[in-house]
């Protein structure tokens, strides 16, 4: 996939996503929250999301997500009740996601494969951490994306062979 294909692709969330747990959790570790920021418009998190990424303290993660909500990098929103029958089939974080993306009429930052199923049968656009950083390379606010994705894969956070390889390509780092 080209870089063009990529921007295409990913043109409609460019403005506001709804944010699940998995890509917050992988910019906290890289320290990159910010670039959320400057990425999209507006990023949005449920309370159910933000409950899951920070309820144990002792995960290095937690704090800079809930700083992050504090300054208004994330910022909350409530989920429609509908997210509740969502939650029989993905977690209650991702149905809160996709639930609160169909009412705004917007995208999703998600990397969980069964959410991001869940989020195209309702024609909600999906972006993951990857993108997000292939992204931000294509709009020069960042230098490289390779020791990023290098560090999330040291921290034990699985990213396919195919999917590096493909957002080097587009990432024009390969």
């Amino acid at each position: 996939m080209g870089p063009m294909s990529w921007r295409k692709r990913w043109r409609p969330l460019r403005k506001i996503v709804i944010a699940d747990a998995g890509p917050l959790i992988a910019f906290a570790r890289l320290g990159q929250l910010e670039l959320l920021k400057q990425v999209f418009e507006q990023v949005l998190v449920t309370e159910e999301v933000l409950i899951e990424c920070t309820c144990r303290s002792d995960y290095a993660e937690a704090r800079p997500i809930l700083e992050a909500a504090q300054n208004q990098v994330i910022q909350r929103c409530t989920a429609p009740p509908s997210h509740f029958e969502l939650a029989l089939h993905v977690d209650i974080g991702e149905a809160s996601a996709i639930a609160a993306a169909v009412e705004w009429g917007c995208g999703v930052l998600m990397d969980d494969k069964a959410g991001r199923r869940m989020a195209k049968n309702f024609c909600v656009p999906c972006i993951g951490t990857v993108g997000v950083l292939v992204l931000a390379k294509q709009k020069n606010l960042l230098p490289s994306i390779k020791p990023l994705l290098d560090q999330l894969t040291s921290s034990a956070y699985f990213l396919g062979d195919h999917l590096i390889a493909s957002a080097l390509a587009a990432a024009g780092e390969s």
